[in-house]
């Protein structure tokens, strides 16, 4: 992964990534997305029965995370704005 701060950076970061991509995978095709400075890794734990009921048991912040791999598991997120939780909430439910 490559993070790109300016335009001008763009094209050695892009070629730098080709080359260990296909040095890796024999394949020097890349995604290119926007990066997000401050990303919050948010879970939602649906329980479902056979009957098409489903509950959602709160949202859980897991953004500390080492290696990708969390640390710690924050329930009732205050980072999210109360407008949001009830969306976060509800559409995984519906889902499953």
């Amino acid at each position: 992964m490559r993070v790109v701060s300016s335009a001008p950076q763009f094209k050695d970061a892009l070629a730098s990534a080709q080359r260990e991509s296909l040095k890796s995978f024999g394949d020097a095709d890349v995604l290119v997305e926007k990066y997000i400075e401050r990303p919050r890794h948010i879970e939602v734990q649906v329980f479902a029965d056979t009957l098409g009921n489903a509950v959602s048991l709160w949202e859980r912040d897991c953004s500390v995370q080492r290696r990708n791999q969390k640390i710690i598991e924050e329930v009732r997120l205050k980072v999210v704005p109360k407008v949001y939780r009830s969306t976060i909430l509800d559409r995984p439910r519906r889902l499953a």
